[in-house]
């Protein structure tokens, strides 16, 4: 499909995506495009915040975006009946939602040691929550 008015609505359907180097464009390519291509005509962007950029100032943009990233600007949609939300993240009914991991050479020490403490703190994970993301705890 190239045209919105072939599912009742107006104008050019423009996909907008992540770069091919992105996990979210993995994990988008894994869950929802199960191995077929993107289409070559997407606009390809290099972040999360780009992506949403776009589909907010576009007509007829489509895309994708960490949960993180969905503002009042543009419309969310449901994914088998279910909105994206913290709360569908963590209960596993939003299909589409991803774990993030950290990751150091051994057991962390120094400075990685104290920033992952902070980040599994209380604080740090209101920090996350207040930034749209889901918290671990």
């Amino acid at each position: 499909m190239t045209n919105w008015s072939s599912l009742g609505g107006k104008g050019n359907i423009v996909a907008v995506s992540r770069d091919a180097a992105s996990g979210t464009f993995e994990v988008f390519n894994e869950k929802v495009l199960t191995g077929a291509k993107l289409t070559e005509s997407a606009l390809m962007q290099a972040s999360n915040l780009e992506v949403a950029r776009t589909i907010e100032q576009t007509p007829g943009a489509i895309g994708y975006v960490g949960l993180g990233y969905i503002s009042d600007k543009v419309k969310v949609l449901k994914v088998n009946g279910v909105t994206p939300s913290e709360q569908t993240v963590k209960n596993g009914s939003y299909s589409l939602a991803r774990p993030l991991y950290m990751y150091t050479n051994g057991a962390p020490t120094g400075l990685a040691k104290f920033f992952i403490d902070f980040i599994l703190s209380n604080e740090g994970q209101n920090i996350v929550r207040d930034n749209g993301f889901v918290p671990v705890k």
